[in-house]
């Protein structure tokens, strides 16, 4: 396993990233995450040498796809796969994050389900010759917006029937009506990436994730047992002040992968 952080947390713009990637390269991070936030102006050529500098990885970046409020954007999510299938090619990121839209899975319909799996066949087949990879992140309406992946179930249902190898899952808990533990055990072998949180009561009351009310120790050795070893990222860091949040994060993180908790 190797850990990520997400720049978003810190701001926008290059000198915000001339700060961060420089500090979170010394505490130890193997690889960042951007979003479209700052993608969408950045100087792509100096994120890169920069990020080569500093040894580490594009993990992963963001897009917001939408394949199921309307014909107009999943329209605009097949341009704005293109235009991020470029971004992945020049900083050499490994994946692309990968939203289904603004619509849960227990209010779409039959045709919004059947314009979301073309949709990310389509995204698919764009980014396979190029070794791209899209993770759907499961995401419920609690986190930002609703997702056709709120459940572990829909989120299988949706790997089945796009059926493409490149489509794999960003897992992101809590999910709908299901303990983190079980949706360890469900998602498991499909995830490559995991967006770490921890919470005291109910999100968005976030914390560190060594002292939540999730035994997040526990729910890694769920997620090891199923064969998860992709990336740990940080994705919500600012409930402390986010370079406070990074500097701890990092030295628990260490220590879980090194398996000193679980020994």
């Amino acid at each position: 396993m190797k850990t990520a952080f997400c720049t978003l947390v810190f701001g926008n713009t290059q000198k915000d990233m001339e700060k961060a990637i420089p500090r979170l390269a010394e505490m130890g991070y193997d690889g960042l995450e951007f979003w479209d936030q700052y993608l969408a102006h950045a100087d792509l050529d100096w994120l890169r040498g920069v990020m080569d500098e500093h040894r580490l990885e594009v993990v992963q970046i963001c897009p917001y796809f939408d394949f199921t409020t309307s014909t107009e954007t999943w329209r605009r999510s097949l341009r704005d796969a293109e235009r991020y299938i470029g971004y992945a090619m020049k900083l050499r990121s490994l994946y692309i994050r990968t939203y289904t839209g603004n619509v849960g899975s227990a209010d779409a319909t039959p045709g919004q389900w059947e314009a979301c799996v073309e949709g990310l066949q389509r995204i698919c087949e764009m980014g396979r010759p190029h070794g791209i990879v899209f993770p759907l992140e499961t995401h419920q309406a609690i986190h930002s917006g609703p997702n056709l992946t709120d459940t572990s179930a829909t989120t299988l249902r949706l790997l089945e029937e796009v059926g493409m190898d490149n489509l794999t899952v960003n897992l992101q808990t809590p999910l709908l009506e299901e303990s983190v533990f079980e949706t360890a055990e469900r998602l498991g072998k499909h995830a490559i990436m995991l967006h770490a949180h921890n919470w005291i009561g109910s999100w968005p009351r976030l914390t560190f994730l060594d002292e939540g009310d999730v035994d997040f120790t526990a729910f890694m050795q769920g997620l090891k047992g199923q064969g998860f070893d992709g990336y740990i990222s940080i994705e919500h860091g600012s409930h402390h002040p986010p370079y406070e949040t990074a500097e701890h994060e990092i030295g628990y993180l260490k220590r879980l992968i090194a398996g000193e908790f679980w020994k």
